[in-house]
C-alpha cells in the first residue's frame, strides 16, 4: 500500500510513502514521516494500491485514527485553491497541538450529512451578542465560535460555558477540546481561526464573530478569510452560518443586499449625542477642538469616564487648510507619503511623483502627514488637565488614551465621552477599505457609549458620507455610498484582487524576479496588472518588491498556474516570492 502525504511546504503535490507490513493508516490521519533528512509531520491525504519499491516507509501515526473528515480535507484543498496555498500548509495551520507524553482519549471526526445549506444570517443590531447567547443555550445541536483573537475567545469561552480551541489555552485543553467536540461531548466550542476545521456532529451551527475584523485575515496559512472558509464549509455540510458585526464588509452587506443572505436582527436602540468637530487648522499643534476639551470637563465633573481613540499614524499628505488629500488620479485611493525620499506614491499602480509645493485644490502651503499617537495625545491632554488622571495603560483613570482596541475593555454604556481624536488617520489611508474602517470605528464607539453619553468625531471631512451614517444611524447610507464608489473602481467585491510580493537576498534579485512573476501574467485575458513597485521607502534597495493584479471571481484559476513554478520553489535565484489573495490591508 502507498499512502500520499501533504506537509507545511510550498508544494502543491503530495509525497508518497509505503506502509509497513501491519500498519494501519486513514485519510486524514497525522503521520510522521522521513522528509528532507529529518521526520516531519503531515497529514495522509489518499491511501492506494500500488508498488512501494523505492519509497521510503512511514516512520508511525501520530494518532490512532484520523484528525480529519473526508468533508474537511475537502474543504481544506478547496481554501488552499483559492488562496494560491498549499495544501499541507492549510490543512496543518488548522490542526490542534500534537499529544504529548501520556495518552489522551481520541476519535475519529464524524462525516457530515450534506444537506441544504441555510441562507447566511447576519446579526448587526445593538442585541446581536446578548441574542446570539439566548439562542445558543436554548438550541440543541454542536456550535463552533470563532473569535478574531485570544481575548474574544477567552471572553466568549467563559460567557457560553465552552471549551477553549484558541492558542490562549493550554495545549493538553485544546485538543482535547477537539476531540470533545467531535464526539459531542462539548456541544460549544469557541476558538480562532485556527480552529475553523473543528469537527462538529450534524446538525452544527458555525458563527463568526465581529465579522468585518482584519484579524480574521491575517498573513500566513491559513490564507483566507475565516468568513470564506465558514461559508464553504456550511454549503458542503449543510450547517447554519451566523456571522455577528455591528459594522460587517462591504463584501458581507452586498451579498445581503443582493438576496444571498439574510440581514437579520436590524432593529436599533438609542444613540448617543454625536457631534463632529471639524479639525481644519487645528490638529497640528494640539489633540483636543474646542468641543472634545469641553466635553472631557463635563463629563469627568459628573464622575464619568472618557476615552480618546488615536488611530495609527496615517502615511497620506493632506492640506489643513482645505482638508485636500492627495489622491491618485488613475487609482481614487490617497498617494503614499515618504518623509525619507519626499516623493508620494500609488500603492496600486506605483504611479510617484514629487512632493508638491503647495496644495493643488486651494493653494495652502502647509501640507503636512498626519498623525497623533496615543503617547504624544497623552502628554498634550496631561498638560491641558493637570488635575485629571491621564493614562495609556489604567483602565480606571478618569481619561484613557488608547488606539481603537481600548474600545473593547469598557462595555456599552461604561463611557461617557469618547473621543475619535483624528478619523482622518483611516479616512485618508492610502487603501480602499479606509471608509470602511472609520466607519466601523465610529460606529462601535457610538455603542460603546451609549445612549446617555456622546461622541465626539475630530475630523476634516465632517460631511463624509462614513461619518454623516454614524452621526444619523443610517447604516444602510453608508454601504449605498461606498458600494458605489466600489463600482466604478473596481474594488472588491466586484474585483478580486491579489499581492505578489518578492524578496531578495541583493537589490537586484527582488527586481529580477518580480519582473518575471508580471512577465508570466502578460497577455492572460480580464487581468488588470499595475507595474511592480518597490515596498516601502528604502524597499528598491532592500531587495522587496510588489505588484497588485485585479481580476473576475476565478482570478485564483487564472492567474494560478503561470504562478505556481514560483511558488513552489520559492526561493530560486536569491529572492522569495509571495502571494496574498484577497487583501485586508
Amino acid at each position: 500500500m502507498i499512502c500520499d502525504v501533504v506537509f507545511d511546504l510550498p508544494r502543491r503535490q503530495p509525497f508518497s510513502y509505503a506502509i509497513a507490513a501491519g500498519m494501519t493508516l486513514y485519510r486524514g490521519q497525522r503521520v510522521s514521516a522521513p522528509l528532507h533528512g529529518r521526520s516531519r509531520i503531515g497529514v495522509v491525504v489518499e491511501l492506494r494500491h500500488g508498488d512501494a519499491t523505492g519509497l521510503k516507509p512511514i516512520e508511525r501515526p501520530v494518532e490512532s485514527v484520523a484528525i480529519l473528515s473526508t468533508a474537511a480535507l475537502a474543504l481544506g484543498r478547496w481554501a488552499a485553491e483559492e488562496s494560491l496555498s498549499s495544501w499541507g500548509s492549510t490543512l496543518l495551520a488548522l490542526l490542534p497541538p500534537v499529544a504529548g507524553r501520556g495518552g489522551d482519549v481520541v476519535a475519529p471526526p464524524p462525516e457530515p450529512r450534506p444537506g441544504h445549506a441555510s441562507l447566511t444570517e447576519l446579526w448587526v443590531g445593538a442585541a446581536r451578542e446578548a441574542r446570539l447567547v439566548e439562542r445558543l443555550r436554548g438550541e440543541a445541536g454542536s456550535v463552533l465560535v470563532i473569535a478574531p483573537d485570544r481575548e474574544g475567545a477567552a471572553r466568549w469561552g467563559a460567557r457560553l460555558d465552552a471549551v477553549r480551541l484558541d492558542s490562549g489555552a493550554p495545549d493538553t485543553v485544546r485538543r482535547a477540546a477537539w476531540f470533545a467536540a467531535g464526539r459531542g461531548r462539548a456541544r460549544i466550542s469557541v476558538g480562532t481561526r485556527s480552529a475553523l476545521l473543528t469537527p462538529l456532529p450534524p446538525p452544527a451551527t458555525l458563527v463568526l464573530l465581529d465579522e468585518h475584523d482584519a484579524a480574521h485575515k491575517p498573513p500566513g496559512p491559513p490564507r483566507i478569510h475565516s468568513r470564506d472558509l465558514l461559508s464553504q464549509r456550511a454549503m458542503l455540510e449543510g450547517s447554519r452560518l451566523v456571522l455577528l458585526s455591528a459594522t460587517p464588509s462591504v463584501e458581507s452587506w452586498w451579498r445581503a443586499d443582493a438576496q444571498q443572505a439574510i440581514r437579520g436582527d436590524l432593529e436599533e436602540t438609542s444613540w448617543p449625542e454625536v457631534v463632529t468637530a471639524d479639525t481644519r487648522g487645528i490638529l497640528r499643534n494640539h489633540p483636543l477642538t474646542l468641543p472634545l476639551t469641553r466635553s472631557i470637563e463635563d463629563m469627568t465633573r459628573r464622575g464619568r469616564r472618557v476615552l480618546l481613540v488615536v488611530t495609527r499614524r496615517a502615511g497620506a499628505l493632506i492640506c489643513p487648510e482645505c482638508g485636500g488629500l492627495m489622491r491618485c488620479g488613475d487609482c481614487g485611493v490617497p498617494l503614499a507619503f515618504s518623509r525619507e525620499t519626499k516623493t508620494l506614491r500609488c500603492r496600486l499602480c506605483a504611479k510617484a511623483e514629487l512632493l508638491p509645493e503647495r496644495c493643488p485644490s486651494c493653494g495652502g502651503h502647509r501640507l503636512s502627514p498626519l498623525g497623533w499617537d496615543p503617547e504624544r495625545v497623552e502628554a498634550a491632554v496631561s498638560r491641558r488637565f493637570p488635575r485629571l488622571t491621564v493614562s495609556r495603560a489604567d483602565p480606571r483613570a478618569q481619561v484613557v488614551v488608547g488606539t481603537p482596541a481600548a474600545l473593547r475593555r469598557f462595555s456599552p454604556g461604561r463611557l461617557g465621552c469618547v473621543g475619535l481624536v483624528a478619523l482622518d488617520g483611516l479616512l485618508s489611508v492610502p487603501d480602499f477599505r479606509g471608509g470602511e474602517r472609520a466607519f466601523a470605528l465610529a460606529w462601535a464607539a457610538a455603542e460603546a457609549v451609549g445612549p446617555n453619553g456622546r461622541l465626539i468625531i475630530q475630523t476634516l471631512h465632517p460631511e463624509h458620507y462614513a461619518v454623516r451614517a454614524v452621526k444619523e444611524q443610517d447604516r444602510r447610507s453608508f454601504y449605498k455610498q461606498e458600494i458605489l464608489l466600489r463600482t466604478e473602481l473596481g474594488y472588491p467585491p466586484f474585483r478580486r484582487l491579489c499581492v505578489v510580493s518578492v524578496r531578495g537576498l541583493r537589490p537586484g534579485d527582488g527586481r529580477a524576479r518580480i519582473d518575471e512573476c508580471a512577465q508570466a501574467l502578460r497577455g492572460i485575458a480580464g487581468l488588470t496588472i499595475y507595474p511592480p513597485a518597490p515596498l516601502g521607502a528604502s524597499g528598491a534597495r532592500s531587495g522587496r518588491w510588489q505588484f497588485v493584479i485585479k481580476g473576475p471571481v476565478e482570478l485564483p484559476r487564472l492567474i494560478g498556474p503561470a504562478l505556481a513554478p514560483f511558488l513552489t520553489a520559492r526561493r530560486r535565484g536569491g529572492a522569495v516570492v509571495d502571494v496574498e489573495m484577497d487583501p485586508v490591508s
